[in-house]
């Protein structure tokens, strides 16, 4: 295959990608229905381990608890 013909190809491949990143980005910005953003913050599909796992407990330390004593 010719050197310019597989530059070519590349260049094709990775504009595509970019191309569709981007049109993503954008109808992600206008609010309609988009794959980037559709996971949550503990990753994609938790909603079926979620089930299984118990939640992580989130436990705030006091103001006068930080505080060094003398």
């Amino acid at each position: 295959m010719a050197l310019w013909l597989q530059n070519l190809l590349a260049l094709t491949v990775v504009g595509g990608c970019a191309a569709y990143a981007g049109w993503q980005g954008v109808q992600s910005l206008w609010g309609k229905r988009s794959r980037i953003g559709s996971c949550c913050s503990r990753g994609c599909g938790h909603a079926s381990s979620a089930v299984n796992s118990a939640t992580e407990r989130v436990v705030f330390v006091p103001v006068e608890a930080l505080r060094r004593r003398k």
